[in-house]
């Protein structure tokens, strides 16, 4: 028996606006001004510290549950529904969306593609493009490599997705597409760096007995596919927004928005700036030292916005993912869905996992829960304790309770 919503009849169109180059395009991460740099270099005090345990393990699961969902509460409030709708309501739960839910809710093309997979008993595919290397030395003291904050994330989408199976057996898969050697050119890191960051997240979901409902891919994969086609738009792209930077009528004061995001998101690593360098570079408006970053910066938006238009004009999301339901990691005022890619994500913690370093506080009612802060705030504090692996890698900082 095919399932239905009783809408109003609309004719659904074939594509969307192209999501990635609507609204915002690149995260507001930058340090906040009013952040009170230590005197001294933080990165080499001393600071309390211990090694990642197995216990931890549960530690870290049970912080990827979101503490605004119950789904009990959501099936009796929902029972009314057809299933569908259901579905629909589910991943639109303002626990994981955080764009328009209205929007959301009345795409016509969302609901085709829930409707059409429970007509074929598949899983719903959400399809989310994230997971990249940003190697800024005041969000990551070592080079990126995955934390508990990425793990923290794959469970997030996990546990949605289990939600989804509590109403739909066939549940739902996330087809989560890493961006981390797309962007390897503007954020100025390594090839190398960005294939093992992807292959540590492959890793990580098989490690984790997650691999039935999170998906890893590589973006370059699909897009090389179109390798001429990309290239040719790409240059076009780039010559367009160097020479004007305000193109697609951008206006002024977003573009500076995104120039400050990208300053802080670019690998200014290898620039080899001193603390006192860096203090000067982020906390403060005008310095000897800005130029050299700005004209970095510049260029790197340009390349970044360049990258964004070729791929969107390839069209290889409806070619490859034609039935998946879009999610996004930014703010949007098109109908997508704004997923919190980890439970506090544009609640709590406004930054990404990957642009920063997970911190465990007490939240409401006593309720431990996971912020994303830039690493430079915490090490070195002594009211924070440094978890690290037996590689010496810092998975996460927590608050001490003195």
């Amino acid at each position: 028996m095919n399932l239905s919503i009783h809408t109003k009849q609309s004719k659904i169109k074939n594509h969307l606006k192209p999501i990635a180059l609507s609204g915002e395009i690149i995260s507001r991460s930058q340090i906040e001004h009013e952040f009170i740099w230590p005197k001294d270099d933080p990165r080499i005090q001393w600071q309390p510290h211990r090694t990642y345990q197995q216990e931890d393990d549960i530690h870290i699961r049970n912080l990827s549950i979101s503490s605004h969902f119950n789904i009990d509460k959501f099936l009796e409030q929902t029972k009314e529904l057809d299933l569908p709708s259901q579905i629909i309501e589910l991943i639109n739960h303002r626990a994981f969306q955080f764009n328009s839910r209205k929007r959301f809710r009345e795409c016509e093309q969302w609901k085709k593609n829930v409707i059409d997979a429970c007509n074929k008993g598949e899983p719903i595919e959400i399809l989310i493009l994230a997971f990249c290397v940003i190697n800024n030395p005041t969000k990551r003291i070592q080079s990126t490599e995955l934390t508990t904050a990425d793990d923290v994330s794959l469970l997030h989408m996990d546990s949605i997705a289990r939600y989804i199976t509590n109403i739909y057996p066939p549940g739902a898969i996330f087809q989560v597409i890493s961006d981390s050697t797309f962007y390897a050119l503007p954020l100025g890191v390594t090839s190398v760096e960005a294939q093992n960051y992807l292959l540590q997240l492959q890793h990580r979901v098989k490690h984790l007995q997650i691999e039935n409902t999170i998906k890893i891919h590589d973006i370059s994969n699909y897009l090389s596919n179109y390798n001429q086609f990309f290239h040719k738009q790409f240059e076009y792209w780039r010559y367009k927004f160097i020479s004007n930077p305000l193109a697609q009528n951008l206006l002024p004061e977003e573009y500076q928005r995104w120039h400050n995001s990208m300053a802080s998101t670019l690998n200014s690593r290898r620039m080899g700036f001193s603390y006192e360098q860096l203090v000067q570079l982020f906390s403060t408006n005008s310095n000897n030292f800005k130029k050299q970053l700005e004209d970095h910066t510049t260029v790197a938006l340009a390349e970044y916005r360049a990258l964004k238009a070729a791929a969107a004009e390839t069209n290889w999301e409806q070619d490859h993912f034609p039935n998946a339901i879009r999610a996004t990691i930014h703010a949007k005022k098109i109908p997508v869905l704004g997923l919190r890619l980890y439970p506090e994500y544009k609640l709590n913690s406004r930054l990404l996992p990957y642009h920063g370093i997970a911190v465990i506080t007490q939240g409401n009612n006593n309720i431990e829960q996971m912020e994303i802060l830039h690493e430079i705030k915490v090490i070195g504090n002594p009211h924070y304790r440094k978890v690290i692996d037996s590689n010496g890698i810092t998975q996460f900082y927590e608050l001490l309770k003195y």
